[in-house]
């Protein structure tokens, strides 16, 4: 009796779905060109949000690669005296070649170890930055390139060649630098890469004075990229708004960027007023959706 009552009701579930399969075939739903116009204006939204992540988690590193550079040289300009240095809670190590205060250009290899390495930031590093300066880095027109050893940031690898320039004091008698990135790439944990060049100007704002004391450092941003993110989307970037940054903070605390796909009306990030925080905002269609900028922390 038992068995009865099953094949009956796998007769009775086949019986249903087979209708089911049949008004599948038969019928065809019909959208109308307002609802048509809604998806396509989801699926551009999310194609928005998705570019704003990775550009913004692109700029994040490379920001943070300035930061480590920028670090890095001040520290070893008074540092000469030996071959290396280690900080004393232990990574990076710190190299310097040729040791003396003559011989330019000069190579600077910032080195996280093999492994991944918590820094006093909270982030996690690994490999190596290698920096050639051609004088020291506060003398004006000095020439600072960047390239990466199989370096990676909380597991994202970054690649590419960085250059950074030193224009010598503005108007306002800060030193600025004209900071480009050519050709970089951004592998996620997950595979997923991002292409990313960039021309910018960094504007130190803020911490010239605390030579010891190289977390007060603050910076303004201005320039412009271009990318290729992971889903073949191409986009351009614009600061409309300066970027501001403080070293010892690991987000962009403030500024606004567009970002123009083809095909899509400007999109715009507001990355906020000020705060050390990851928040902001992306609108598209007039719509704000909040997100975490940066995203890999």
């Amino acid at each position: 009796m038992k068995t009865k009552k099953i094949i009956i009701t796998v007769i009775s579930i086949v019986f249903s779905l087979s209708l089911l399969s049949c008004n599948k075939t038969n019928e065809t739903i019909e959208t109308t060109p307002e609802q048509q116009s809604d998806q396509k204006d989801e699926k551009a939204a999310s194609d928005a949000v998705t570019v704003a992540k990775e550009e913004t988690t692109t700029q994040f590193i490379f920001a943070d690669v300035f930061n480590q550079v920028d670090k890095a040289v001040k520290e070893t300009n008074g540092d000469l005296n030996g071959g290396s240095k280690s900080n004393k809670s232990g990574y990076p190590n710190f190299s310097i070649t040729p040791f003396d205060l003559t011989s330019w250009p000069k190579t600077v290899t910032i080195d996280f170890g093999s492994q991944n390495y918590l820094c006093e930031d909270g982030i996690q590093r690994r490999g190596k930055i290698i920096v050639e300066t051609s004088d020291w880095y506060a003398n004006e027109d000095c020439i600072t390139t960047i390239s990466f050893d199989n370096y990676f940031v909380n597991n994202y690898k970054v690649e590419g060649l960085k250059t950074i320039t030193n224009n010598g004091r503005n108007n306002a008698g800060n030193i600025n630098y004209t900071v480009e990135v050519e050709d970089a790439i951004i592998t996620s944990p997950d595979g997923y890469q991002n292409y990313w060049s960039s021309t910018r100007n960094h504007e130190w704002t803020a911490g010239e004075s605390t030579v010891l004391n190289p977390y007060d450092d603050e910076y303004d941003v201005t320039g412009y990229a271009n990318g290729t993110n992971s889903e073949g989307t191409e986009y351009t970037i614009t600061i409309v708004e300066k970027l501001n940054y403080l070293v010892g903070c690991e987000h962009t605390r403030s500024g606004i960027i567009d970002i123009d796909i083809e095909g899509l009306p400007t999109i715009t990030v507001d990355f906020g007023d000020g705060d050390c925080d990851p928040d902001a905002t992306v609108t598209v269609f007039g719509v704000a959706y909040p997100f975490v900028a940066g995203g890999i922390l």
